[in-house]
């Protein structure tokens, strides 16, 4: 018996894997995203506080004007006081730099002499201290820059988060100092960190509707399977009616179509084999029926042959009534042979006797043997023949009693008249599942009536031994027609409705190769 835990389990390990791929994909565009967006602010706002630099160096060459001075520590104090004031005013007039109009701008503007010291600052009590370790400029990293060069770097003090802006100050080519302007990044740091939390909100939301669809789509997926899980349940338990909606255009349903082929094959085997144990029963009774029925049979035959022979009355009238009797006995046993014969072919298998067959003049020529009863019942014959198809490999004899099989049917369900049409075509790639890919071709036979037609509950029976709706026969008819079409490796098919008429159709293969013994 097949577990549906192992069904759920599928479903949960499709599940599972689809989310993976979500989150993967989710977690690495939202990183992306937030790198490719910090990156950009930071370098708008380094590309404005450049900017900001260049104007601070100008104005700085030009309070220096042409005077000499080793580095900064040379100044004299009023070039520093004018500079004090430059820095003073400068920062009171200078613009907030933010792009998002934050609380963000120049945090601090001074400058350092080589020593690493702060040597110009305002207030001027700030001036003379160490710059820290972390803070402090490489002298070797100016001197191979352009004149014109600024530094920017990020640098983390406590809990604020400062762009540093540090560039070289040159008169005359001589470097007397460097100038620093530190500019507070805690508004964008700010605006990063609420894009942060949107982005995980927004991560979160699509998570949450990634694992609802995931779910929803693997229920999808594997709800079909676990029908077909089911229908295999069933059809293993003997319901072989079990059929499953063949309405999906997808794979799956391809796979449901498939498996209801199948199921239609088990079926139509397990019919087949019903069948072939009644015939084998049908042949232990018919050995037995012939064993003990047909040589008391002949004795009584030629025992009726010799009494009308030696015994028939002189006088012209009883002698005529004494022939008609013993007439009759005699066509009852010829009958009760028939029957015994009947039986023996039914329970033996046939022995095949292949040679290459126009089923037309087949055809034909069982149509002659029945056209006298034909005319009698007033039923009118129609003949549309494919006279170009291909011959068959076929037992003639055996072919052509399966065809008077079914010719006599179709005129006894015809008493009062009617029509009889006899077709033949060739059929490509009929392979009994509905597809066509690599099946061989097939001549098609059909026997089409006008009678009473088969009502729907007999259909499925049609083709048993010793099953007959009529009130005369034993119903091993259609069986033996059966039995002599799956000879030649065919099969026979039948529509039929009540009131309609009946169509019983053998399909024969053409073969592309010939046969071996």
């Amino acid at each position: 018996m097949i577990d549906m835990r192992l069904v759920w389990s599928y479903r949960w390990r499709v599940a599972w894997v689809m989310l993976a791929m979500l989150v993967t994909t989710t977690g690495l565009f939202f990183f992306l995203n937030y790198q490719i967006e910090r990156q950009i602010l930071t370098d708008q706002l380094r590309q404005r506080a450049k900017l900001v630099g260049k104007t601070v160096r100008m104005n700085l060459v030009t309070l220096l004007g042409d005077n000499e001075h080793r580095d900064f520590t040379g100044l004299l104090p009023n070039e520093k006081e004018d500079i004090r004031q430059f820095i003073q005013h400068f920062s009171e007039g200078e613009d907030r730099l933010d792009l998002y109009g934050q609380n963000a701008g120049i945090h601090d503007l001074f400058f350092i002499g080589l020593d690493n010291r702060v040597a110009i600052d305002y207030p001027s009590r700030r001036e003379g201290r160490l710059l820290p370790a972390d803070e402090r400029i490489d002298e070797t990293t100016f001197v191979f820059r352009q004149l014109n060069e600024i530094d920017t770097r990020l640098l983390t003090r406590g809990r604020d988060t400062l762009l540093l802006l540090t560039f070289p100050v040159y008169q005359q080519g001589r470097l007397l100092g460097f100038g620093r302007i530190e500019m507070s990044m805690n508004a964008e740091e700010a605006l990063l960190a609420k894009i942060r939390f949107w982005d995980m909100i927004s991560a979160g939301g699509l998570l949450l509707l990634g694992l609802i669809f995931s779910l929803s789509l693997a229920k999808n997926v594997t709800k079909p399977i676990g029908e077909l899980v089911q229908a295999a349940r069933r059809i293993g338990e003997g319901r072989l009616q079990t059929r499953l909606d063949e309405s999906r255009k997808d794979e799956i349903g391809v796979l449901m179509t498939a498996f209801n082929r199948m199921a239609d094959g088990i079926s139509r085997l397990e019919e087949t084999q019903k069948r072939l144990k009644k015939l084998e029963i049908a042949g232990q009774l018919g050995a037995l029926v012939a064993h003990e029925i047909k040589n008391p049979l002949n004795s009584i035959g030629l025992t009726i042959d010799h009494l009308r022979d030696r015994f028939a009355p002189l006088d012209p009238e009883a002698r005529r009534k004494f022939i008609e009797l013993s007439s009759n006995i005699t066509n009852e046993v010829d009958r009760l042979n028939q029957i015994v014969e009947g039986f023996l072919r039914s329970a033996k298998p046939p022995t095949l006797s292949r040679r290459p067959t126009d089923v037309n003049d087949l055809i034909d020529e069982t149509v002659t043997s029945i056209a006298p009863q034909a005319e009698q019942q007033r039923v009118k014959i129609h003949r549309r023949l494919d006279r170009a198809l291909p011959k068959l490999s076929v037992d003639y004899h055996q072919l052509r009693q399966a065809l008077l099989n079914l010719m006599i049917n179709a005129l006894q369900a015809m008493p009062g008249g009617g029509e009889l049409e006899l077709s033949t075509a060739l059929v490509d790639g009929v392979d009994g599942t509905g597809g066509s890919a690599g099946a061989p071709s097939f001549v098609a036979i059909a026997v089409k009536d006008t009678g009473c037609g088969i009502a729907p509950e007999h259909l499925p029976r049609l083709f048993d031994p010793y099953y007959t709706t009529k009130q005369r026969g034993f119903g091993l008819g259609l069986s033996m027609v059966e039995q002599i079409v799956q000879h030649h490796e065919g099969r026979i098919e039948v529509a039929s409705q009540p009131g309609n008429g009946s169509t019983f159709t053998l399909l024969l293969p053409v073969e592309t190769e010939p046969r071996r013994a």
